[in-house]
Parts: C-alpha cells; structure tokens; sequence
C-alpha cells in the first residue's frame, strides 16, 4: 500500500458530521499528520468503492478515501461510523498548511514516518563513498 505524506497532499475541503475536514482519495502515512488533527479512512461499499459508507480508524478492504479534521469523532464500540449525509464537499481544494492556518491548528514537527525514514535511508545512500573494488573482488 502506497501512502502519501499529508504535508505535501492536495486535499478536497469538506465538512464531515458539520465540522471543518480534508479528504483525498489516497492513505496517509499517519506519522505525517501533525498532533491536533485527527485522521481516518473511510470504508467503501462492496458494490462501489467510491462509495462512502463509514469512517474507521484503519480500512484495509474498500479503502476509498482519508479525511483529515479537527475533531474526534468517536468511532464507538464497534470501531466504525457511518456517514451518510454527514458529508459536505465544499468544491475547493486545500493543504494541510491551508487548513491549520485557517482553523488555527499549530503545525510541529511531526512525527517520522515511513516515507521520511525511505527518503532519509536514499539520502545517506548517495552520500556515501563508492569504495573501489580491489584485484581479487573483480575476478569474482
């Protein structure tokens, strides 16, 4: 499963259950979504993936969006939510900067994620030395 980090993300503003929120089609790596915000995957149906149905905490099956908010919005004993028409696309696109800056949401460091640790890993990589290969490795 390919992530995308949510600081880079273009985002679909919407409202969900009526508070301020962000969605796209892609998983985010959790990691890249700053303290304060809430993230969660949305279940589509078994008949239309683009379909959105709940809000879980993880979708591996029917995975057809991320919404990013402001609020918890408290799954309950069964881990899930349904949404319904609790969903409003606003019809603007938003970042991550855009959507904390606007709702007053301080952006820190965040935590590292996969893709921050693959980056970093390519980055030490090219910074290192290609050590000649000696007469007796050649041969091999």
């Amino acid at each position: 499963m390919i992530c995308v980090d949510a600081r880079n993300e273009i985002f679909e503003h919407i409202e969900l259950y009526g508070s301020p929120a962000m969605f796209t089609n892609a998983r985010v790596d959790r990691p890249t979504v700053p303290e304060g915000l809430f993230c969660y995957d949305i279940r589509g149906s078994d008949d239309d993936p683009g379909a959105l149905c709940m809000i879980e905490n993880h979708v591996c099956v029917n995975h057809a969006g991320t919404v990013i908010g402001t609020v918890d919005y408290l799954l309950g004993k069964d881990g899930y939510k349904v949404i319904g028409e609790g969903i409003n696309f606003l019809g603007d696109e938003i970042t991550l900067d855009e959507f904390c800056g606007r709702y007053g949401v301080e952006i820190g460091e965040p935590k590292k994620g996969v893709l921050d640790a693959l980056r970093e890993n390519k980055e030490k990589a090219a910074k290192q030395p290609v050590k000649p290969k000696t007469n007796s490795e050649q041969s091999r």
